[in-house]
């Protein structure tokens, strides 16, 4: 039995169905323009369409694209349909893939500033200024009431009973928003960012502003679930705006400010992927050995082997995919905000604002670049910078752990699979194993 055909007014629906669906607002853009050209009775739904895809000035831009159609009497229509919407599928661009298509609940943040707010245990009121944030967004208007708050929590997965969200505005109150009756006030990025920076200064947390400040692109970030999901999603995004960093445990401790056992509840809830990784010392760098490194054998040619060691280095994190807002927006700004007033602070140099890794006040502290891919850019390092901590990524071995050659000059001297098995080592003894006991005794 044949379908019968659609008609005229389903088919609109349909189509119209399908470009809202596009997600990112400047392929549906492209299309819309498209499509409205070819078709000028598309126009009115489509301009209806933009204000859920464009805020502010852009918008603006996008209605006034639109009125340029309208004021165009030459159009002409002399394709069908069908054909005119294949001619525009053709210039589509190639879609995110699904794997990188944000879930429902997320919201773009700046990771930045989310770890900061995680760190000064204002998780609560920082995953409800995110919310407000994106209520802002959609009708650009900074006054919101509380029946409106309230409507809009379950549909961003959020559950909260009256009282904690009371608590929640009673506590962010000046910080985040200002409350006034049955309205809430939102307090912008830029006011943000420097109440956040100037309570982690009074509070001297000195770890949570030196070497990372607020004003990086935008991560979407899921803001569902409870509150200890919500900053493992923090702490993913955070990492994977560091594109799978190799940082020592010790480090992400103090710019959460939580503890290690903490860190590791929220790999398991975000789902990283924990590497660890070892590194393996030349006999020309023996005396930048660590004690807790250990000696091996290696092969160096047909029937001669070489004394070596390798120690275990900090562990690489893998997160899920997360999606990247592709613009920076004004983050460029808020990080001249903050710098700025780091630098008004006095007595100056609490903040290790334009010392470097000179400063002396024994926290974090610029390092440069560690790791690289190859020998190539290690020399262009060194040749550039000097002798300074450097390792050269090797590859895998067959205990998944990442090998590395410790090359401060970026020269490889080492390779992977070099160390002998221990039945070949007659010569070896259980005891002078350690470095501590063989370079420093």
């Amino acid at each position: 039995m044949n379908t019968p055909p659609k008609s005229i007014p389903q088919l609109n629906n349909d189509l119209l169905s399908m470009l809202a669906g596009i997600d990112r607002a400047d392929h549906w853009l492209q299309v819309a323009l498209s499509l409205a050209h070819n078709h000028l009775e598309y126009a009115d739904a489509l301009e209806q369409q933009a204000v859920s895809k464009f805020s502010g000035s852009e918008l603006a831009k996008v209605r006034r694209q639109f009125e340029a159609l309208h004021g165009d009497h030459q159009q002409t229509n002399n394709f069908p349909l069908v054909q005119n919407i294949l001619h525009i599928a053709k210039n589509i661009a190639i879609p995110v893939p699904v794997e990188e298509c944000p879930p429902i609940n997320t919201i773009a943040g700046d990771p930045e500033l989310a770890r900061l707010a995680c760190a000064l245990k204002q998780s609560p009121q920082f995953r409800l200024w995110l919310i407000f944030l994106q209520m802002v967004r959609n009708t650009n208007n900074n006054c919101i009431s509380l029946v409106d708050l309230e409507a809009a929590l379950p549909q961003n997965g959020l559950k909260v009973s009256e009282r904690n969200l009371r608590r929640w505005l009673h506590r962010g109150h000046g910080l985040f928003w200002n409350v006034t009756g049955k309205f809430v006030f939102f307090a912008g990025y830029k006011t943000v960012s420097c109440r956040l920076v100037k309570m982690a200064v009074q509070r001297k947390l000195f770890d949570l502003i030196s070497t990372n400040r607020p004003g990086k692109r935008s991560m979407h970030i899921d803001v569902s679930g409870s509150l200890q999901q919500f900053e493992a999603n923090v702490y993913a995004a955070w990492l994977a705006y560091r594109e799978n960093p190799t940082i020592a445990r010790s480090t992400l401790s103090a710019l959460f400010n939580r503890e290690p056992r903490m860190l590791r509840k929220w790999d398991k809830l975000a789902g990283i992927e924990v590497i660890s990784n070892e590194a393996q010392y030349h006999p020309q760098h023996f005396t930048d050995v660590p004690e807790h490194a250990y000696m091996y054998q290696a092969s160096i040619d047909i029937g001669k082997t070489e004394t070596r060691f390798r120690r275990r280095m900090v562990n690489t994190y893998i997160t899920p995919s997360i999606k990247q807002h592709h613009k920076r927006g004004q983050s460029r700004r808020m990080f001249r905000a903050v710098t700025e007033y780091l630098e008004s602070i006095q007595p100056t140099g609490n903040c290790e604002q334009g010392e470097g890794s000179n400063a002396l006040t024994g926290g974090l502290k610029p390092t440069g670049r560690r790791y690289f891919d190859n020998g190539i850019k290690a020399r262009r390092s060194a040749k550039r910078l000097g002798n300074r901590e450097r390792y050269i990524v090797l590859g895998t071995d067959t205990h998944n752990r990442t090998v590395y050659d410790y090359a401060p000059d970026g020269i490889q001297r080492t390779v992977k699979g070099e160390e002998l098995p221990l039945i070949t080592q007659r010569h070896f003894t259980p005891s002078p194993v350690y470095a501590r006991d063989v370079i420093y005794a």
